[in-house]
């Protein structure tokens, strides 16, 4: 019986510390519930002790002296029927994966009963439980995970370099190279330089050879992408468009193998999940994040866009990619060359406090020549590095590119 291989195992507590995080005492039934409890207390109290059932029977005895007899029997009965020498293999491990993923299953069985019901409407709840199963997550929680690396380990995972290299100059002499789980807020006002941005950031980490998905909901899509092969190539349209022959076959090895654009007006925050979930690409701009969909009720703006910003957030880091959002800079930043967070649209720190960069785009109000390329590239929230400041770059629309003075 499943049950009692799965606290056979447990007994021993080395094997007990490799399960101990998906299994819980409500996975039992109402007498094996109790064992498991009992393994569980002597475990905590006793570490690195392999139990026997006699253990089990005085810590029962010790703990509930005045339950009836026929209880009491039954539950001794239980413990009888564990083996102590019981190995965790392959065999049996998996066994303890099947029988996970039967009660996740209840799990959302009983969710999806109680939303149709209405004595529920916690969507989200019930959409965690799929990805869990779907996914093998095999958590004891739907929303945390244990964190065991040991000092070493924990040098070596925060230690790096980052994987995602900054491709604006002004920016990596300030700005350290960006991991898979960030969230990058980039925000200005309209026709100020968002997209350009995007498509140049985008095109460098083609260059490094990272797959690349790109939502669009404003622009057409086909300007982003045609904007993005710009970029890459640092040329106007006219000098693509004058020698199409000698840049057809690069744009086929190392452009197209790696990018993804979408025309994405009215897409919901679920389907760029799964998205990703599937596909797994290494970067995500989301260009703009606030018109993405979401589902639920909401008494003002700011508090739709505060989920939806928590989920992309989310979505960064459970299918371990960069995410870029963009969004659109409020009044108060016309004619600013320096904007932070508070500036950003709809929302002054709901939206800011999800992510782990935030770059604004300004322009002075002196700056009132259109064709001036100059702009004033602000970092307003920096928990990379915590450095804050402003630098300048010029932009080139008709390339696709910004520049610094130090790029060559």
């Amino acid at each position: 019986m499943i049950h009692t291989e799965i606290l056979s195992i447990c007994l021993n507590h080395e094997h007990y510390s490799k399960v101990r995080r998906f299994i819980n005492r409500d996975m039992f039934n109402h007498e094996y519930g109790m064992v498991y409890t009992l393994i569980e207390k002597i475990h905590e109290k006793y570490d690195n002790k392999v139990l026997t059932t006699r253990d089990l029977k005085v810590m029962y005895t010790d703990l509930y002296p005045a339950v009836p007899k026929a209880t009491r029997q039954n539950i001794l009965d239980r413990i009888d029927e564990l083996d102590e020498n019981s190995p965790i293999s392959d065999l049996n491990y998996d066994a303890i994966k099947n029988f996970w993923g039967r009660q996740k299953a209840k799990e959302i069985g009983e969710k999806a009963v109680d939303i149709y019901t209405g004595s529920d409407s916690d969507i989200s709840g019930l959409r965690r439980l799929v990805e869990m199963l779907d996914e093998q997550n095999m958590v004891g929680s739907e929303t945390y995970n244990l964190v065991e690396e040991d000092i070493e380990e924990l040098f070596t995972l925060n230690g790096g370099s980052g994987e995602f290299t900054h491709r604006l100059l002004t920016m990596a002499d300030n700005v350290p190279a960006l991991d898979r789980g960030h969230f990058v807020i980039l925000f200005a006002r309209p026709e100020i330089g968002k997209t350009t941005f995007s498509s140049f950031n985008a095109s460098g980490y083609i260059k490094q050879g990272k797959k690349v998905t790109y939502w669009a909901n404003e622009e057409p899509a086909v300007r982003i992408k045609l904007r993005i092969v710009q970029s890459y190539f640092n040329q106007t349209k006219e000098e693509i468009a004058d020698n199409i022959e000698n840049y057809k076959e690069e744009y086929l090895t190392k452009i197209k193998p790696y990018l993804t654009v979408f025309d994405s007006v009215g897409t919901h925050i679920d389907e760029i999940n799964e998205y990703a979930r599937i596909y797994k690409p290494d970067v995500m701009f989301v260009d703009q994040l606030d018109k993405v969909h979401i589902t639920g009720q909401y008494n003002r703006t700011d508090e739709k866009l505060k989920d939806v910003y928590v989920r992309t957030r989310e979505i960064a880091k459970r299918h371990e990619c960069l995410v870029w959002a963009v969004s659109q800079a409020s009044y108060e930043a016309e004619g600013k060359s320096i904007i932070d967070y508070s500036m950003l649209d709809n929302s002054r720190t709901g939206k800011a406090g999800e992510a782990d960069l935030i770059i604004g785009i300004g322009r002075g109000a002196d700056n009132i020549d259109l064709s001036d390329p100059y702009r004033c590239i602000t970092i307003s929230k920096n928990k990379l590095n915590g450095w804050h400041g402003s630098r300048h770059a010029r932009i080139s629309i008709q390339r696709g590119v910004f520049e610094s003075d130090n790029d060559t």
